[in-house]
């Protein structure tokens, strides 16, 4: 009966070899699954005969020995291949290795002699066959190449989800099946030294079920072309791993034991209940709803997640609304990172708009350092969206680009804030605390705050450009008005233009003529000079004029070269492109500065040259200058001024001018010390 049995499963596996490669015969993982069914129909086979023949055992046993290659190198190819990928470069180096060593492996079965392999009993009637040296380290190599096999095969299902792994796990369970079958066979011959024989039926009947499940998959889905991206991560979880090792251990402790109880065929029937039953909870664990149902139960009585999400979160959403400043706001978007992990320092670092670098716009415990991030690591945090760790191996190469920024801010961590794909800043995070290695609850806690941090500070900005907009709505309503008073004073002139036909020789008509005509027109100068519409880069009357040549003439025409305190330097001939008439509108504002600065009793220094391919306007003065809460927060912004009858609008104007040349406008200025304007245009391109 049972050889009956062994050769009908003999017959059903090469029929199922059959069908798969002429299904798939152009794919390289259903080929050499092709051939690893064919590799075990002919081990059971040869098997068969070598029980069944025994005057031929050494000719059968070189077969099987072949085939046994033949068979645990196919199923590593397949285990490697199948559903995956570009495959070849996500497969982990051992399983290369095994691979490239693999011919050597099948030169080995069939080069040496049989007898080193193994040696027969004394009693031949016996079906347990002795193992010799070259046979154990045979069995050995095998078992090694069917462990690869089996922990790729569950790293390929674990990578699936939803109709991928639907489509592709019972044909997983079945190649699965039969290396689990080899695991076991292989290591039982380790153990004991031998090939017992009288497993043959437990095989058969477990080939039978290993290719029944192949045949349901075959049948289910007539195209299995599912291409799944693998990653090598998940081998060091790998739950065979795990599995092999407690088998093998647990090999070790009972099989001493299995020799005392019952006979041969109790062993057998218990062996193959035994992985019938692990079958079972195989098909269990990988099915979606049974696994995530026990991960939850195990979640929720067997461990403690490292934060309270919900409570993390409603307290940096209540540390950040109570903000009524954007520096408050940064502030506490800051605070928070760093109390979240326990971090000992933090810094928030965004991108500015006037040069397009990333600033430190707030920082705990110490001065903000004199440092800019690279541009490595910027487009870094950018394309990877990773919360940088500087103890992460996979990350040194960026580590070490960037060791100047690292040290000087003492980063332990960056967390990228991005808003979809705008990179708008990041985070840098001192050392924790306790100086602990920081796990996927720390990366997922600080991602889910970087996208709240993200909207806050968003929300933020475009709250400011609101309120420009309606300062600037409001300038041209203050225009409505002055143009009304225009229209006054224009009529006024009319008035006396029409009295002065009949009144013209009247002395004291005179006096008031010219007194009121003197007033009209320095009130009419003076808001005709501040409320002039600012150009725009379209509207600009662009040409090349020798940059130092036309601030002298700029300078001459304001008759300030009788000016003891003002002096002009020009460091060498710079040729630029710009609209003469917008850019003197800038040099003389900011001249006039420089000087009432100084109450007209300073110092005042103009020099022309280049820096950074760009040509340079530089204004020193030795004034009251400006204190550093004043630049970063009001200099350049419409109506904020430290004069007592200015309007606010002149170096708000010459930033729009100089940014319509895309140039640039930088300031250095201390309180009572004075300030140094630089006018950055380019000298080859606007």
């Amino acid at each position: 009966m049972m050889l009956f049995i062994t050769f009908v499963v003999v017959i059903l596996t090469v029929l199922l070899a059959l069908t798969v490669a002429v299904r798939k015969h152009t794919s390289l993982a259903y080929l050499v699954f092709s051939l690893s069914l064919v590799s075990t129909a002919s081990i059971l086979f040869f098997d068969l005969l070598s029980v069944h023949k025994p005057d031929l055992l050494t000719e059968w046993k070189r077969i099987v020995f072949f085939s046994e290659a033949v068979m645990v190198v196919s199923w590593l190819i397949f285990s490697i291949s199948f559903a995956r990928t570009d495959y070849w470069r996500n497969t982990g180096r051992f399983s290369k290795y095994l691979i490239y060593l693999s011919p050597l492996v099948i030169i080995y079965s069939v080069s040496l002699p049989i007898e080193s392999f193994f040696y027969l009993p004394e009693a031949e009637s016996d079906k347990v066959y002795f193992l010799g040296n070259s046979g154990y380290i045979y069995n050995l190599v095998l078992l090694l190449y069917s462990i690869l096999a089996i922990i790729n095969l569950e790293t390929t299902l674990r990578s699936s989800e939803g109709e991928a792994r639907w489509v592709i796990k019972y044909t997983i369970f079945g190649a699965g099946v039969g290396v689990a079958l080899n695991i076991f066979y292989y290591s039982h011959t380790l153990l004991y030294r031998s090939i017992n024989m009288y497993l043959l039926p437990v095989r058969t009947g477990i080939i039978l079920i290993s290719i029944l499940l192949i045949t349901i998959s075959l049948f289910r889905h007539k195209s299995m072309d599912i291409e799944l991206a693998v990653s090598r991560k998940l081998i060091y979880k790998s739950l065979s791993l795990i599995i092999v090792g407690i088998y093998l251990l647990g090999l070790g402790l009972v099989g001493q034991g299995m020799q005392h109880f019952g006979p041969r065929v109790g062993k057998n029937i218990t062996t193959f209940l035994g992985f019938l039953g692990a079958i079972l909870v195989l098909i269990v664990m990988f099915s979606e709803k049974l696994r995530r149902k026990t991960v939850v139960f195990l979640n929720k009585n067997f461990f403690k997640q490292k934060y309270d999400y919900r409570e993390q979160w409603l307290k940096f959403t209540q540390r950040i609304s109570l903000k009524h400043s954007f520096d408050e706001l940064l502030g506490a978007i800051a605070v928070g990172f760093k109390e979240a992990i326990g971090a000992s320092g933090v810094s928030l670092w965004l991108k500015e708009k006037s040069d397009d670098k990333y600033h430190c716009v707030s920082i705990s415990n110490r001065v903000a350092p004199e440092i800019v991030p690279g541009r490595e690591l910027t487009e870094f945090l950018k394309s990877t969206k990773w919360i940088l760790d500087v103890r992460d191996q996979k990350c040194k190469e960026i580590v070490f680009l960037s060791k100047e920024f690292l040290h000087g801010t003492r980063a332990s961590l960056i967390v990228p804030l991005l808003n979809i794909d705008d990179f708008i800043g990041f985070i840098v995070l001192e050392g924790g605390l306790a100086d602990a290695d920081y796990n996927f609850e720390d990366y997922d806690l600080l991602k889910n705050l970087s996208k709240q941090a993200v909207l806050a500070i968003l929300n933020a900005r475009l709250s400011s450009e609101l309120m420009e907009a309606k300062e600037l709505e409001a300038v041209g309503k203050l225009s409505s008005f002055i143009l009304h008073d225009l229209k006054n004073a224009t009529s006024m002139l009319s008035l006396i233009v029409q009295n002065a036909e009949e009144h013209i020789d009247n002395p004291e008509f005179q006096k008031d003529a010219i007194k009121a005509i003197s007033n009209t027109s320095e009130k009419m100068n003076a808001i005709i000079g501040k409320l002039k519409a600012l150009p725009r880069k379209s509207s600009l009357q662009l040409e090349y004029s020798d940059l130092g040549h036309y601030v002298r003439s700029v300078i001459r025409q304001l008759n300030l070269n009788g000016n003891s305190g003002l002096s002009f330097q020009e460091l060498e001939t710079v040729t630029a492109r710009f609209d003469r008439e917008e850019i003197a509108k800038v040099i003389v504002n900011l001249i006039i500065n420089a000087l009432e600065s100084t109450d007209n009793k300073g110092t005042v220094k103009v020099v022309v040259g280049t820096e950074n391919s760009m040509g340079f306007v530089r204004i020193t003065d030795n004034g009251c200058g400006m204190s550093r809460e004043f630049i970063e927060k009001h200099l350049f912004m419409p109506f904020q001024t430290t004069k007592k009858k200015g309007l606010g609008i002149g170096l708000y104007q010459c930033k729009t001018i100089v940014d319509s040349h895309s140039g640039k406008l930088k300031v250095v200025s201390q309180e009572g010390a004075g300030s140094v304007f630089t006018l950055y245009l380019p000298v080859d391109r606007i």
